[in-house]
Parts: C-alpha cells; sequence; structure tokens
C-alpha cells in the first residue's frame, strides 16, 4: 500500500488521494513491477511538494488557477492512444506507450532518467509520471534518413477528464527525420487537459525536425512539458503552432551539451477571446562551440494574453557560444496584453549571446493602406498576421512543410 507522508492539505485531493493511486495501480496491474515503481516514486514526490513551490517567479505573470486540476480530477476512461504513421520499410521503432509497455518495456526502462524542465510545473511532470497512460516511443537506428516525415495525431480528453501522455525519442548517430504531431479535440466544446510530457535525446551526428501544430478546442488546458539532450554535432529544429486551448503552459528546456550542436526553436502562438499562452523555456550551453536559437511570436486578439519567460544559460566551460533568444508581441485588439522576461545567466568569456523583446501594435497606416485597396479590414487583419509570422514559417526544412504551417494559420481565421 502507498502511505500518506504528509499532513498538509492535498495538492489535488483526488490525484493525491492513496487510494485513487491504489486502484489506478491495479487496473494496470499489467504493467512491470518497475514502472509500478516508478510511479508510486513520482507520488511520493508530488505529495511532498512545499506549498511555497507552488508559488514562484516561475509563475510571474500568470493565472496559475487557470492551469490547475481542480475542474478534471478524473482519469480519461478511453486511454487515448495517439494515432501514429510512418514508412513501413524503414528500420525504426515507432509505436504507443501502452503497446510499448506490453511488448517491449525494456525500451521505457529509462523512466528514471526522465528529468522535469524545472521551469514551474513540478505538479503536472509528476502526476504526468504517476498517471500516463498513453503517448509514445520513437527510437531511430545509426545512420537512418528518412525523407517522408513521421506522423503522430494526439486527441485530447473532453468530459473534464485529464490525459497523461509520455514520449520519448531517441535518435542514434547520423540519423536525419522529420517529425510532425497534431494535438487536437474530438469533441468541439467540451473541456479537457492535455498534458504531454516529452523527452528527446540526439546523439552524436543525428538531426531531428520537429512540427507542432496544437488546436484542441477552445473549453480545453493544454500542458506540454519537454526535455531536449543535444550530444556533439547533433542539431534541433522544432517549428511550433498554438492555436487551441482555453489556456497552455509550454516549458521547453535545451540541454546542448556537446561541441557543434545546435538548438532552434521557434513558435508561433496566435490568440483570440480569453486564450492564455504561457511559454517558459531554457537554453542551457555546457560545452564550447555551440549555437542555439529562439524566436518567440505571438499575434493576440480580444481579451487574449501570452507570458513568455526565456533564459540563455552558458556555463564556465561553453566558450565560442553562440545563441540568440527573441519574443515578439502583435496586439490586435486594445485588450490584449503580452508579458515577456528574456534572461542571460553568461559564466564564460568568448561568448555571443543577445535576446531581445518587443510588444507592438498593428500598424494602422499598413492597415489603411490595405483597406484603401479595397480589402476587407479582417482580411487586412490577416494578411498582416501571416506576414508577421512568415519569419518563423519559413524555418520549416521543405516545401510542404511552409505550406502546411500557413494553410493551418490561415484557417484559423
Amino acid at each position: 500500500m502507498v502511505s500518506s507522508i504528509s499532513s498538509k492539505p492535498p495538492l489535488d485531493a483526488q490525484f493525491s488521494s492513496p487510494i485513487f493511486l491504489e486502484k489506478f495501480l491495479a487496473k494496470r496491474s499489467w504493467e512491470p513491477g518497475w514502472l509500478a515503481d516508478f510511479r508510486k516514486d513520482s507520488w511520493e514526490k508530488l505529495i511532498a511538494i512545499p506549498e511555497s513551490k507552488l508559488k514562484d517567479e516561475m509563475w510571474r505573470f500568470s493565472p496559475k488557477s487557470r492551469l490547475g486540476f481542480s475542474n478534471c480530477m478524473n482519469l480519461s476512461d478511453l486511454s487515448v492512444q495517439p494515432i501514429l504513421k510512418s514508412p513501413s520499410d524503414v528500420n525504426l521503432y515507432f509505436n504507443t506507450f501502452d503497446q510499448t509497455i506490453l511488448k517491449s518495456p525494456e525500451k521505457f526502462n529509462n523512466l528514471h532518467q526522465f528529468k522535469n524542465p524545472g521551469l514551474g510545473s513540478d505538479q503536472t511532470f509528476l502526476l504526468g509520471c504517476c498517471y500516463a497512460e498513453s503517448g509514445f516511443k520513437l527510437h531511430v537506428d545509426k545512420g537512418l534518413h528518412l525523407k517522408e516525415p513521421l506522423l503522430c495525431n494526439h486527441q485530447a480528453p473532453s468530459n473534464n477528464e485529464s490525459l497523461f501522455q509520455i514520449c520519448s525519442i531517441s535518435l542514434e548517430p547520423f540519423t536525419e527525420l522529420t517529425l510532425i504531431e497534431f494535438f487536437e479535440s474530438g469533441e468541439e466544446k467540451s473541456s479537457g487537459i492535455l498534458s504531454n510530457l516529452c523527452n528527446i535525446e540526439l546523439s552524436e551526428g543525428s538531426r531531428l525536425n520537429r512540427i507542432i501544430i496544437q488546436k484542441v478546442n477552445l473549453s480545453s488546458t493544454f500542458n506540454h512539458l519537454e526535455n531536449v539532450h543535444l550530444e556533439k554535432n547533433s542539431e534541433f529544429t522544432n517549428i511550433s503552432i498554438q492555436l487551441g486551448g482555453a489556456q497552455s503552459r509550454i516549458e521547453s528546456k535545451g540541454i546542448i551539451s556537446g561541441e557543434g550542436s545546435s538548438f532552434n526553436n521557434f513558435s508561433i502562438s496566435l490568440g483570440q477571446n480569453e486564450q492564455l499562452f504561457d511559454q517558459r523555456t531554457v537554453q542551457h550551453h555546457i560545452h564550447p562551440n555551440s549555437k542555439s536559437n529562439l524566436l518567440f511570436k505571438n499575434a493576440l486578439l480580444g481579451n487574449s494574453k501570452s507570458i513568455f519567460s526565456g533564459l540563455i544559460k552558458v556555463d564556465q566551460k561553453a566558450k565560442n557560444t553562440d545563441a540568440y533568444q527573441t519574443n515578439r508581441n502583435l496586439l490586435l485588439s486594445e485588450h490584449a496584453e503580452a508579458d515577456s522576461l528574456p534572461g542571460l545567466e553568461i559564466l564564460a568569456n568568448e561568448v555571443k549571446c543577445s535576446h531581445g523583446a518587443t510588444t507592438s501594435k498593428i500598424d494602422k497606416q499598413e492597415l489603411f493602406y490595405l483597406q484603401s485597396r479595397g480589402i476587407p479590414t479582417k482580411i487586412a487583419e490577416k494578411l498582416i498576421v501571416m506576414g508577421f509570422f512568415d519569419e518563423v514559417i519559413r524555418e520549416a526544412n521543405t516545401d510542404d512543410s511552409v505550406e502546411l504551417l500557413r494553410n493551418q494559420i490561415s484557417n484559423f481565421f
């Protein structure tokens, strides 16, 4: 039995209940013992989180109550697994969380090394480690170069339920591929919380291009917490399109630990109504001669709000680091709001690092020019937003990817 180790009020009464945990573990009794131990250990850490940790600087500007689990205290009955698509004639492993645990559990036996990005959402991370029932495992063998992208479709839960996922990606040396992930809702208005934990390991000389398109419904909550580990001469390029969700919390940490490695993180958020986009990032350079580039762009309509907090961290040994961090915000209404907190922590000499943030309103002269050419206001605003986002879209590695991203944003209006 799991015993309670704290008499203080529980963080979330249902998920922190030992009885609830025991029922969950009984339902998953077919899992290997080491996974049950991992879940129990995560639960013990969850209920031991001090209350002070839940109200720290990492939640500055963020209405944390909107991102809690109090309204979605039941787990998804369906245990929805992602729909995966990959070429059938290539030597790689790409399977769902449950199928991997059932048939090849050793592929997940490094879960104890699965790290929290440490950017504020400790509770969400530990809940995911404890109650994950969905996700996928992707492992690519050495030297494999895929021209056709892998596809993954995730579905958010409904009926005020929570779904926790664990996704693990590992590329052996000198591999290259593109992964496109869609996060969507099966129902248009029903609320739920989808929490996605992702761990990415890139070995020497490997290259991963990833595109995320998030458009869960406007009643749902989306959490995405990830660590990306880069070894020597590896490269990670991420393009994220955030369109959906009543509120979302994105935490992304790039651990750039190999010489010659490159970490590129690009994001677009397009908000409307009361949407909240809370974005927290770290670019952590550990060894010399590495690069990172971050560009987050937010365009906000209605009463929507964005928060960006980013850090470039350069360790003492990481000479010749070349790192950039930029956050650009475009306010399309008088009531939209954007908060930016870029930061630097430089402990090495001979580095080139810079950060910047801007927030501006739509250019009235530019809008008037388009209107004077007979273009309706809504279409004129759409053209301006598409131009604002184009710098990110053009970072996609193929013409097909560029077209996909442009269509997704264009269809939003």
